[in-house]
């Protein structure tokens, strides 16, 4: 079925489809993330518990950034879908940015295998925040641009209510950046700044729901 938005244009393109995309892509990108931690060869393995605990213990870097992934990309997910919640009809602009959203959602498994492969290296932590900091722009560009003056959204969604998601959808990017300047003075524990991602989102929304 055929639907319009509100400048008249056909679109072929239904907001179910592009949620559909969307969930699919996440889904992968969170299931891909646990592959980025490699195991050695069964060839060069030592048979002994000993051997074992250490390199379970070797891969802690790999564990933090899995979970921090993991978590920070289930986080987004549930943001795109009180996004398109809101969202009437998308048009052309608005499937674009989110399809180029998508495509830096799907680079994360790499980013962050990168960095959890090199946790001494600033530039490891830094390739995984920008990777975060583009898709946190991305979601509030996305966001922005379909309730500007209510272009893909309902007249009676509530301007405060659109403000709020716009401050929490600036929470990742704001952090991500913070993280980003602390990697370049050549701390090695930037990324650890992403712990404070629950309570600053907490902080923002309760701010924002009080005004």
């Amino acid at each position: 079925m055929e639907e319009k938005n509100e400048a008249g244009e056909e679109m072929h393109l239904t907001k179910g489809r592009l949620e559909a995309l969307s969930d699919g892509i996440f889904a992968f990108a969170m299931t891909l993330l646990v592959i980025g931690m490699n195991l050695p060869d069964k060839a060069t393995l030592v048979q002994s518990n000993q051997f074992a605990l250490q390199f379970l213990l070797s891969l802690y870097s790999d564990f933090f950034h899995y979970v921090l992934a993991f978590l920070i990309l289930g986080a987004f997910w549930l943001s795109q879908h009180q996004q398109f919640h809101s969202v009437r009809v998308p048009d052309k602009i608005f499937i674009w940015i989110n399809l180029v959203t998508l495509m830096f959602v799907a680079l994360l498994p790499f980013s962050t295998s990168f960095s959890g492969d090199f946790p001494h290296a600033s530039m490891g932590a830094i390739v995984f925040e920008a990777n975060l900091f583009i898709i946190g722009m991305g979601m509030t560009c996305q966001w922005w641009y379909g309730t500007k003056g209510s272009r893909l959204t309902e007249p009676t969604v509530k301007p405060a209510y659109v403000h709020r998601v716009l401050m929490g959808n600036l929470v990742v990017p704001a952090v991500s950046l913070i993280a980003i300047l602390i990697a370049l003075t050549g701390s090695l524990w930037s990324t650890a700044l992403y712990i404070t991602l629950p309570f600053v989102d907490y902080a923002v929304h309760r701010h924002f729901r009080n005004r």
